[in-house]
C-alpha cells in the first residue's frame, strides 16, 4: 500500500512542489483534484445547458430578460470593455446597444464608483482555489497551481451597486438632436444593481483581439444582469403594516461612518460609498442633535446597548426618514480599545417629512456665514464627544 501511494505521489504534478512527505489522504485528495482538472465537469453538461426543446435560444433569452426586469451585459475584466449588452438596455438607460458595445464601462460610471467596480471585476478568484489540509499536521498545504476550470464553471459570484449614466431622451430623439446644440450634457446617473458571475474562457474560443497579453491563456469577463434600483418611500400609517425595515451602520468615535449596510440604499437613497467618511450629524435633524449627542456620550462610556428615541435622518431627496436606533460599542479584545459603534436602525413607517425648505438669501455672504455656522456646530458636537470618550 505504501509503495502504491509513493508511486502515485510521484505521478501527480501537484505533489512534487511540496518539500515534506505527504500523508496518504492528502495524496489521494490531490489525485482526485488532478483527475477533475483533466476531465472537467462533463457529467453536468446536460444540466447546465438544459432548456425545453421547443424553445429557441433567442426566445429563452427574451423570457429570462423579461423575468429579470433588467438588461444582460458582458464586460471584460481586464479593461472594462463592454462586449455585449441586450436590447432591453434601451428601456432602462435609453442607450442603443450598438452604441455601448465596444465602449469602456468606466466611461459611463460615476467617478466615485469606478474603483468599486474595478474591485468587483478583479478576476483573481474567477476559478476558486481548492484548499487541502494535511491530516497529520492540520495545516494547509501550500500549492502554486490553480485548478483548471471547465467552460461550464459558474465562477465567482458578484453582486454590487453602481451609478451609470442614462439619457433622459430616447434613442430616436437623441439621434435627431442637432450636432451644434448648445445644451449642457443631459446625462444623469441612476443606481443599477448588478448581479452575475465571473466567467473564464480560453482566448481561442471567444474570438477576441490578439492585443491581449500573450501569456494570458484564459479570458475573464463578468456576465451579469443590471436592474434599476427602486427607491422605496416609507409607507403611510393607513397602509398595511409589514415587517419593520432595518439596516446596519457603523461609525467611529467621532461619528464618521465606517460601514453602511446595502439595505440603506432602498431606504435612504444613498449608495454606501456616498456616506462612508461623512459624519452622521450631517444627516441628523437639527432638533435631534442634543438627544443623539447624549446617547452618543452614553454609548462611549457604557458596554450596554443603548436605545435612542425616534429621530429624523435626512434622505437623499431632501426628505427626512424617521428612525429608531440601537447602539452598542465594539471593543477590540486584543487591544482593549473601542474601535467603532454599531447602529441597528429601524424605520418608523409614517408619512415622510417634506423636503427641508431653504430660504433664498440674496446676499452671498449670508449664505456663506450660515454654512460656516452649521459646520462649526457639527465639529463642536464631534469635539465634545471625543473629549468625553
Amino acid at each position: 500500500m505504501n509503495n502504491l501511494i509513493e508511486e502515485l505521489s510521484a505521478m501527480i504534478p501537484q505533489c512534487s512542489p511540496v518539500a515534506r512527505k505527504l500523508d496518504k489522504i492528502t495524496v489521494l485528495r490531490m489525485t482526485v483534484q488532478h483527475l477533475k482538472s483533466m476531465k472537467g465537469s462533463t457529467g453536468s453538461y446536460s444540466e447546465v445547458r438544459y432548456k425545453p426543446s421547443f424553445l429557441q435560444d433567442n426566445e429563452l433569452q427574451h423570457l429570462i430578460l423579461k423575468v429579470a426586469d433588467g438588461f444582460l451585459f458582458v464586460v471584460g475584466c481586464d479593461r472594462g470593455k463592454i462586449l455585449f449588452v441586450s436590447e432591453s438596455v434601451s428601456k432602462t438607460l435609453n442607450y442603443d446597444p450598438a452604441h455601448l458595445t465596444g465602449q469602456s464601462l468606466f466611461d459611463y460610471l460615476h467617478p466615485k464608483d469606478v474603483a468599486k467596480v474595478k474591485e468587483q471585476l478583479s478576476s483573481s478568484d474567477a476559478s476558486p482555489r481548492e484548499k487541502l489540509i494535511d491530516t497529520k499536521t492540520g495545516l494547509q498545504v501550500n500549492m502554486d497551481f490553480h485548478v483548471r476550470s471547465s467552460p461550464l464553471h459558474s465562477g465567482a459570484r458578484r453582486s454590487f451597486f453602481c451609478r451609470i449614466k442614462y439619457t433622459k431622451t430616447t434613442v430616436k430623439e437623441e439621434k435627431e438632436q442637432s450636432a451644434n446644440s448648445t445644451k449642457k450634457d443631459h446625462k444623469k446617473y441612476c443606481t443599477i444593481h448588478c448581479t452575475g458571475y465571473l466567467k473564464s474562457w480560453p482566448t481561442n474560443e471567444v474570438g477576441i483581439e490578439e492585443d491581449m497579453e500573450k501569456e494570458s491563456s484564459n479570458f475573464n469577463c463578468l456576465v451579469a444582469i443590471g436592474r434599476l434600483r427602486p427607491y422605496t418611500i416609507p409607507q403611510k400609517s393607513f397602509e398595511i403594516k409589514v415587517r419593520p425595515t432595518e439596516f446596519v451602520t457603523r461609525f467611529a468615535m467621532d461619528g464618521k461612518f465606517v460601514f453602511i449596510d446595502q439595505r440603506a440604499t432602498a431606504i435612504l437613497g444613498y449608495l454606501p460609498q456616498e456616506l462612508l467618511g461623512t459624519s452622521c450629524y450631517e444627516y441628523f435633524h437639527q432638533d435631534d442633535h442634543n438627544h443623539l449627542t447624549e446617547k452618543h456620550k452614553t454609548v462611549l462610556q457604557s458596554k450596554e446597548k443603548i436605545f435612542t428615541n425616534f429621530y429624523k435622518f435626512k434622505a437623499k431627496d431632501g426628505s427626512f426618514v424617521t428612525l429608531r436606533s440601537q447602539w452598542f460599542s465594539f471593543t477590540n479584545p486584543w487591544t482593549k480599545e473601542l474601535e467603532y459603534i454599531v447602529s441597528i436602525n429601524t424605520v418608523e413607517f409614517s408619512s415622510p417629512s417634506p423636503p427641508e425648505k431653504k430660504s433664498v438669501v440674496p446676499n452671498a455672504k449670508c449664505k456663506q456665514r450660515r454654512g460656516i455656522s452649521v459646520s462649526v456646530s457639527i465639529s463642536e458636537h464631534q469635539a465634545a464627544l471625543v473629549q468625553n470618550s
